[in-house]
């Protein structure tokens, strides 16, 4: 593994039921929870971002674990902050990796999937920027992390782009690994391919980037959608969940408040967007600025914003209720026509 010079390792804390759990720095979100079962065969869910490997291995060893000894890894989906690491961690783990049935087949090459999602998010700034020194201001921002993406690929000893995941799971599955029966559900709507792992018996479930504290990106340009997105919630909240372990943030207290928080204040948002809709036609920069505020504009959380405010005009056109108004191609505007 080549080695990289790090400020500091990340703490590895033992979070309650024989689980832990280290933070791993990536670069396009807050840091990355690794969730590690260390029973029997040693497991992980989720492995990181590629460049940050080696901090993965260097928290393990706090506890006398390496990435030769984990046995199994569990992706929750693809994104470059969950999977990126899986491009090169074949040559230094024998782990069964696994991830959901169709990704594989869906994505082939990991680093030309990348670049049609770089298009994605660039089709959005397109779409909701009319001024070309914002929108130049914007492409950049959405070009950084590609261009980090990639020179983390040339840093890398050992790269394989495609991916190939030992075991391709579906709804219902269950596999022993870390000293546990762990099922697995699919819960699309972030992520097609998303799943949640759960501890059988223990009402533990670990949320990838389904249930965060804040609303969750959905790129419905790529692979994302808003409709599947509050069918999973949905079914969260009716499962008896005791802990919910999310991929960013704190372990929320209460998980079913806190999966109810989150499908209220996308239900508020879509609200917001309608009312405003009503008022005057609008373009996309123009409803994030209203309905998220100045903080999320002027923040790294920007284009995300973009994404899931784009997700919820989505559904809108859908169903009939907005009409897309081609002011000055690729540029738009939208206009409601769904009625009082």
């Amino acid at each position: 593994m080549k080695v990289h010079r790090y400020d500091s390792i990340p703490e590895i804390q033992e979070i309650g039921d024989g689980i832990f759990k280290t933070e791993i720095p990536q670069p396009f979100y807050s840091p990355n929870n690794i969730y590690i079962l260390p029973d029997g065969e040693p497991t992980i869910i989720d492995s990181g971002y590629i460049e940050n490997l080696g901090l993965l291995q260097k928290a393990l060893r706090k506890i006398g674990l390496s990435l030769s000894k984990i046995k199994h890894i569990i992706y929750t989906h693809n994104h470059l902050d969950h999977m990126s690491a899986a491009l090169t961690l074949r040559y230094y783990t024998d782990a069964k990796l696994y991830a959901m049935a169709g990704m594989t087949a869906g994505i082939d090459n990991y680093v030309e999937f990348v670049q049609v999602f770089q298009r994605a998010m660039r089709r959005l700034v397109y779409k909701g920027h009319h001024d070309n020194t914002i929108r130049a201001q914007e492409l950049k921002r959405v070009d950084t992390g590609i261009f980090e993406f990639h020179d983390a690929l040339n840093n890398s000893e050992r790269v394989d782009p495609y991916l190939n995941f030992d075991v391709e799971l579906v709804e219902g599955d269950v596999i022993t690994a870390g000293g546990r029966e762990i099922g697995i559900l699919h819960t699309p709507g972030h992520n097609r391919w998303h799943l949640t792992p759960y501890i059988l018996g223990e009402k533990i479930y670990f949320t990838g980037d389904l249930v965060l504290q804040n609303i969750s990106s959905i790129y419905a340009e790529i692979d994302g959608n808003l409709y599947d997105y509050h069918q999973s919630l949905d079914r969260l909240s009716k499962l008896p969940i005791r802990r919910l372990l999310p991929a960013h943030g704190p372990e929320p207290e209460d998980p079913q408040r806190a999966i109810k928080l989150l499908s209220k204040t996308l239900n508020l948002l879509e609200r917001g967007v309608v009312r405003r809709l009503k008022e005057n036609d609008q373009d996309l920069s123009t409803l994030v600025l209203e309905a998220m505020g100045e903080k999320v504009a002027n923040s790294g959380y920007y284009n995300t914003a973009l994404a899931i405010l784009h997700s919820l005009i989505r559904k809108l056109i859908d169903q009939g209720q907005v009409q897309v108004l081609e002011i000055d191609p690729p540029y738009e505007k939208y206009r409601w026509i769904g009625g009082e």
